[in-house]
């Protein structure tokens, strides 16, 4: 908890900076090397390489990403033993922007990971992104973030080759529009405490297989033989209620009304689920349906929440439908959420 909050009050500072003084991290650093991609004729590549040394840079030269010029740049960079980051084209960088509900403000990184899929064309695992929060919005409760992202598939080749001749880009760098830099990392780092817990949990998992294939072969048996006992003693009642519910129905002339008095009081649930799909229009589904005692409880979406009070209430086998819950509205499929509770006639 106390490292979440820690995480989440900076990313609020962060937030408040200039945008000229975080330029999304991406300001050049004191020492390094920096590899601008150039896009050639016929899908091939090249680089150029530049040395940055106190804020300002120099040529190292340009190369073909083929073998002689893997080679060639191999031996540029030799000894040089800093970091690289891969300069990118600005037309290979795609951003979005995308409104997430206020409380995703604690971590929008796992929010974005899930949705990805949906909020782009890509799957999280596909891409090379990063993210920043623009702007929040808490009367409407969205957050609205800037989604930078580089399809991988484009890069894996320009990767292998630089790393074919010693380099290792540790982050992409792009220009948006504005003359703002970009900076994506290219190894999302985990938090140490997860590696720390993963090992622990890695070494207790190892413990508990031990002693299983130890005691597990003298154990079996006896669960299984208390597990039978188990279930049997949770069906005697209902075996017990079942055979005087059976001895009363033969030895009563009446058996037949036992049948419809109890039906009367709970309901059918047949006829009530064939009532509902007479009266739900097309563009309605349920995803929940129960059946206390002739009260009905139904969820779902559908285009017009509000309209199947009415078409309910028409109905001569229902009465009294009214909402159980406020109905919720799907941005994403411009559905209405809703519950319904109503009373089934006998």
């Amino acid at each position: 908890m106390v490292n979440e909050f820690l995480l989440w009050w900076a990313q609020q500072l962060r937030a408040s900076l200039p945008a000229r003084l975080v330029q999304d991290g991406a300001g050049p650093a004191a020492r390094g090397l920096a590899v601008a991609l150039r896009l050639l004729p016929a899908g091939q590549h090249g680089v150029e390489v530049l040395a940055r040394r106190k804020g300002r840079e120099a040529a190292l030269g340009h190369f073909a990403l083929d073998a002689a010029g893997i080679a060639a740049l191999r031996a540029a960079v030799a000894g040089q033993g800093v970091a690289a980051v891969l300069r990118l084209p600005p037309e290979l960088l795609l951003e979005q922007q995308v409104a997430l509900p206020i409380a995703a403000e604690r971590d929008p990184e796992r929010v974005l990971h899930y949705e990805m899929d949906r909020i782009t064309p890509f799957a999280a695992d596909e891409l090379f992104w990063t993210w920043t929060v623009e702007r929040r919005d808490r009367a409407q409760g969205r957050l609205h973030v800037r989604l930078s992202l580089v399809p991988k598939a484009r890069l894996l080749p320009v990767l292998d080759a630089l790393r074919g001749a010693g380099l290792r880009p540790t982050a992409l760098e792009a220009g948006a529009l504005g003359g703002s830099v970009r900076r994506i990392a290219l190894d999302r780092p985990q938090p140490a405490r997860w590696r720390r817990r993963g090992l622990a949990i890695a070494g207790a998992a190892c413990a508990i297989l031990a002693v299983a294939a130890v005691a597990v072969p003298f154990a079996v048996q006896s669960v299984r033989s208390a597990e039978i006992e188990r279930r049997i003693a949770a069906l005697r009642p209902q075996a017990e209620e079942a055979e005087a519910l059976r001895r009363r129905i033969l030895s009563s002339t009446a058996g037949t009304d036992v049948f419809a008095e109890q039906r009367a009081r709970v309901g059918d649930a047949l006829a009530t689920l064939a009532t509902l799909t007479d009266v739900l229009p097309d563009d309605t589904f349920l995803t929940e349906l129960t059946m206390r005692t002739r009260i009905v409880t139904i969820s779902g979406q559908s285009a017009g929440a509000a309209r199947l009070i009415a078409a309910l209430a028409a109905e001569r086998g229902i009465r009294n439908p009214a909402f159980a819950a406020p109905v919720t509205r799907n941005e994403g499929t411009r559905a209405e959420g809703f519950s319904i509770r109503a009373e089934m006639v006998p």
